[in-house]
């Protein structure tokens, strides 16, 4: 379709994700819509204070947890959870509350590189659990490798590419003027792909190298990961318990769940795009789309915290010995005090 619609907007390319232009009417305002914005913010507010406590005790801890390479993507991921939730409570939380200024502050540039900025750390999330499951692979079935393929300086590479390859996918897109959107007379989400022509921005067809770049992203490697999760669990299943190592088959779990959890947002986009909805549906989609990769940021520290014995382990014993080290000052003090 060349052409199949133009109107007068401002020069700005598309987003990845789009907010919903519409606004609900206070007289739709049921319960169901203070449920969805009230979970909403408050998974916002715990999200950024549980990705921000993990990432301070993964800085406290990072001398004893360095050796495990899981680690090493669970900060990065945590980090980019963090982000996201961050960007959302500083922006869609009162765009969600203030709604009469969601209008006007979706055709602004600041929307446009905190939508970009969004999806660039969701990426990067998707690619840190194809690097867990990778690395959760060549534990169970190239052990005698995996140090050649994830230890220092290879490491680092692996870790640069889960940052590079989201910036080469959102730069088609960027240039494209591709972004998710509601569209209010097909009532539906869909790609929809623009080119600003002077103060005019022209719909245009969506490109079939974007449309096949985005059923990698959102099929394909989702597919890849789970069927790699379901060789490692059919050979866990075979080997004896006494060869099984607990730590790993920890790392595992928690693994695997991680990759569920973040693929709960993946689920909720791919569902909004299949059905036809109105305005005030679309608004509850779009808020539980943010709602769920916040979600995801917020469990799995947590999941991670209670599931490691050696985390718990190493963050008592560091505060036995603070506290311990406290009391000695103290009892050092009263020594020189009484002497004196």
């Amino acid at each position: 379709m060349n052409s199949v619609h133009s109107d007068f907007v401002p020069s700005t390319p598309g987003t990845p994700f789009a907010e919903v232009d519409d606004t609900i009417p206070d007289s739709q305002k049921n319960g169901i819509y203070y449920f969805v914005i009230i979970f909403f913010i408050l998974s916002a507010v715990a999200a950024i204070i549980l990705t921000g406590a993990f990432l301070v005790v993964s800085v406290f801890l990072w001398g004893y947890l360095k050796p495990m390479k899981f680690f090493w993507f669970l900060v990065q991921m945590t980090f980019s959870a963090f982000i996201v939730s961050s960007i959302n409570f500083v922006f869609n939380v009162p765009a969600t509350l203030f709604s009469i200024t969601t209008e006007s502050f979706v055709h602004s540039d600041l929307y446009l590189v905190m939508l970009y900025l969004i999806d660039f750390f969701l990426r990067s999330i998707l690619f840190s659990n194809l690097a867990i499951a990778i690395q959760r692979f060549f534990v169970f079935f190239h052990s005698d490798r995996i140090d050649a393929i994830f230890n220092s300086p290879f490491i680092y590479i692996w870790l640069i590419l889960i940052w590079l390859l989201p910036f080469l996918i959102l730069v088609p897109l960027f240039q494209n003027g591709c972004s998710y959107k509601y569209d209010s007379e097909d009532q539906k989400f869909g790609m929809y792909c623009y080119r600003i022509l002077g103060t005019k921005r022209v719909e245009i067809e969506t490109p079939s190298a974007i449309i096949m770049l985005e059923d990698i992203i959102q099929i394909v490697i989702p597919i890849l990961i789970l069927i790699l999760y379901v060789v490692l669990v059919i050979r866990l299943l075979k080997m004896k318990k006494s060869s099984r190592n607990k730590n790993e088959v920890i790392i595992l779990k928690q693994a695997f769940f991680i990759f569920v959890m973040f693929q709960i947002y993946n689920i909720v986009t791919l569902y909004a795009k299949t059905i036809s909805v109105n305005a005030a549906t679309a608004i509850y989609l779009n808020r539980a789309i943010h709602t769920s990769e916040i979600f995801a940021g917020l469990v799995t520290p947590c999941f991670v915290f209670f599931t490691s014995r050696e985390i718990r382990k190493l963050i008592t014993t560091k505060v036995a010995a603070g506290s311990q080290g406290s009391s000695n000052l103290r009892a050092g003090r009263i020594n020189v005090v009484q002497i004196s």
